[in-house]
C-alpha cells in the first residue's frame, strides 16, 4: 500500500463471509469495518465515508443495490468506489454499476483474495 491506511466498509448478510472479508482486508494492511445488512451499512456511513464499499447484491431488506442508489444519492461524486459481489447475472446489477461511476461487478464465488486485491486496483485507479 501507499503507507495510508486505507478504510474499508464490508456489507454482507452472510455473517461469517463478512467478517473473514474483513480479516483479509486487515491482513492486507487496510482498516475494515463489517455489518450485515443495507441499514447497517447506512447507519455505518453516518460515522465517517470509508475509501472503499463492498456491497453484497442479495441481503434482506435493503439489497446492495439499493445501498448503493442511497449512497450516491447521499454523497454523489464524491461517494466512494463500490464492489457489488454477486451470483445475481440479471441486468439490474450490471445496470446500477454502470449508472453509478467507481462501481464494478464481481461475481460470487470469489476468493477473499479477489475481492482484497480488485480494492487496490479501485483504489489505486486515477479519479
Amino acid at each position: 500500500m501507499d503507507g495510508i491506511e486505507r478504510t474499508v466498509l464490508v456489507v454482507d448478510d452472510e455473517k461469517t463471509f463478512a467478517r473473514r472479508l474483513a480479516m483479509a482486508f486487515e491482513e492486507a494492511g487496510y482498516r475494515a469495518t463489517a455489518v450485515h445488512d443495507g441499514h447497517a451499512a447506512m447507519a455505518a456511513l453516518e460515522g465517517g465515508m470509508p475509501d472503499l464499499v463492498v456491497l453484497d447484491v442479495r441481503m434482506p431488506g435493503m439489497d446492495g443495490v439499493e445501498c448503493l442508489r442511497a449512497l450516491h444519492a447521499r454523497r454523489g461524486a464524491g461517494s466512494p468506489p463500490v464492489i457489488l459481489l454477486t451470483g445475481d447475472t440479471s441486468p439490474r446489477v450490471d445496470a446500477a454499476a454502470l449508472v453509478y461511476p467507481g462501481s464494478i461487478v464481481l461475481s460470487k464465488p470469489c476468493s477473499y483474495d479477489d475481492v482484497v486485491v480488485m480494492a487496490g486496483r479501485l483504489l489505486a485507479a486515477p479519479a
